[in-house]
């Protein structure tokens, strides 16, 4: 979006949710033409937009309900040329009003919500019932892809849940995304009409969260379609309008490898999906115990665009315990044996890229079969240190590595819920007396809490693994781990 000189600001979390819907569908008509509206729903929102140095102003709130939508209508009125008028028990009339009051300068509203606006401020502009107008999703989707899809982007396209608070929402009406709700199962010829729209393909991503969560891949992937899961994702129409950047981060260094030890990387996971990059994974960066064990951090590398500033904060507050590296698969989450086989080269073209510039030299892989041709294209082509397997185990034997298209692959199929399991899962290793073994752990994040830090949780289980195999565990960044690999191979260095 075009970047503003200076910001508003409004806090909209005591408005009711129908209301809190309107105020984003708001914010991102006026952030189209100048990205000046920020709404702080949570704490590290405004931290955030503190952080990004952009001057901004709090607007003096109204009293009374709903008073963050209020506020901002007040200032905005001017803008608002018509107002859509959906039914909160038809999810997809909410759609169509967003859609259509996107293009065409207006804003979705409820009847009440309607009403409360135009005999307070006097609004007198058109306003347009889409209440009854469809008898069901599919026909309103149908009437939506003939006249509304034309003037959408074909950048993104957007699945928000009604059920959930929708930040996602700003983004959504200020880049002009299709959005819907389907169900994965009842719904999926619809869903494949709205992929197989001439302009999608590869480099268009599906933001928020399906219905059908992650497996929504399988249909996706088939036109060429990546998820750049997002659903509580907030203000991007706002950060979109910081300018893109690129950026390094340094080589792996290698330890001497020893028979009879385990040469261990830890992770953060669900770093592909950017609404954790700015709550859940930015809240735990600010432990006090960041720093004391070395443990990556996935991230998506689509920040460098959609959210520099984010990613410079990272990269600012990173130690030498610290790595970023990219979640499943890249750029985009997809699933590598559904994604389309034509398009799959042209896919990993476009990923190498952004891996690049994003300054990551260690991506996961996901649901790409070993040694199937879309593994090789993946690997020839990523131009990283190494790669993060989550495969069947039963490939990774012995030492835990394979060494594929000059470059290490380490098993990280073990996914950690919780702190306790993090001994547990580790106990279960056993070192071989002839040879180092190598693995990756994955900590889902929302098995850690979050006041504790996460790190603090991490650092607990080290020490008591120390202390109960002393000398069995070396935990390493996987940059270093695969230059140990490297190095215990006598494999060449990485590039």
């Amino acid at each position: 979006m075009p970047a503003a000189t200076n910001v508003f600001l409004i806090d909209g979390h005591k408005d009711s949710k129908n209301a809190r819907m309107t105020a984003w569908a708001l914010q991102g008509l006026v952030n189209q033409s100048s990205a000046e509206v920020y709404i702080a729903n949570q704490g590290q929102h405004l931290e955030q937009l503190k952080d990004s140095g952009k001057p901004f102003e709090k607007l003096q709130e109204l009293s009374g309900t709903n008073a963050g939508l209020r506020t901002l209508f007040q200032k905005y009125q001017g803008r608002v040329k018509k107002m859509f008028v959906y039914d909160p028990d038809k999810d997809w009339t909410w759609y169509l009003a967003l859609m259509s009051a996107a293009q065409q300068n207006g804003i979705p509203v409820t009847e009440s919500i309607k009403n409360d606006l135009t005999s307070e401020f006097g609004w007198k502009g058109d306003v347009e019932d889409f209440q009854n107008k469809w008898t069901d999703r599919n026909e309103a989707y149908d009437w939506a892809l003939l006249n509304l899809m034309p003037g959408c982007s074909k950048q993104v396209v957007f699945a928000l849940n009604p059920s959930r608070q929708l930040p996602l929402i700003d983004y959504a009406v200020a880049s002009k995304g299709f959005v819907f709700w389907l169900d994965l199962k009842t719904d999926q010829a619809e869903m494949e009409k709205i992929f197989q729209t001439k302009g999608y393909g590869v480099g268009t991503s599906l933001m928020g969260y399906a219905n059908g969560g992650d497996k929504a891949n399988e249909i996706a992937n088939r036109f060429g379609l990546g998820y750049v899961v997002s659903d509580l994702y907030g203000n991007g129409s706002f950060w979109s309008s910081f300018p893109d950047k690129t950026y390094i981060q340094t080589s792996g260094k290698a330890v001497k490898a020893e028979p009879g030890k385990i040469y261990v990387s830890i992770m953060w996971s669900d770093g592909d999906n950017i609404q954790f990059d700015q709550n859940s994974l930015y809240l735990f960066w600010k432990s006090k115990a960041r720093g004391t064990v070395p443990v990556a951090t996935t991230l998506s590398p689509s920040l460098q665009e959609l959210n520099s500033p984010l990613l410079d904060w990272y990269y600012s507050k990173m130690t030498a315990n610290d790595e970023l590296i990219a979640g499943p698969c890249g750029v985009q989450f997809i699933y590598g044996n559904d994604f389309n086989s034509d398009l799959f080269p042209a896919w990993c073209n476009l990923n190498k890229e952004w891996l690049a510039d994003a300054g990551f030299r260690t991506s996961c892989l996901w649901h790409t079969p070993y040694l199937s041709s879309k593994y090789i294209d993946y690997v020839k082509t990523c131009g990283l240190t190494g790669i993060l397997l989550a495969s069947n185990h039963k490939i990774f034997v012995g030492a835990g590595v394979q060494y594929d298209g000059g470059m290490p692959v380490i098993d990280s199929s073990f996914n950690v819920s919780s702190e306790a399991n993090l001994f547990e899962d580790l106990s279960k290793m056993t070192p071989n007396s002839k040879y180092p073994v190598f693995k990756s752990f994955n900590c889902i994040v929302e098995g850690f809490n979050i006041k504790d830090g996460g790190y603090s949780a991490i650092q607990r289980q080290v020490d008591r693994l120390n202390t109960t195999y002393p000398d069995r565990f070396v935990f390493l960044l996987p940059k270093d781990l695969f230059a140990t690999v490297r190095s215990y191979c006598h494999l060449p260095a990485s590039p």
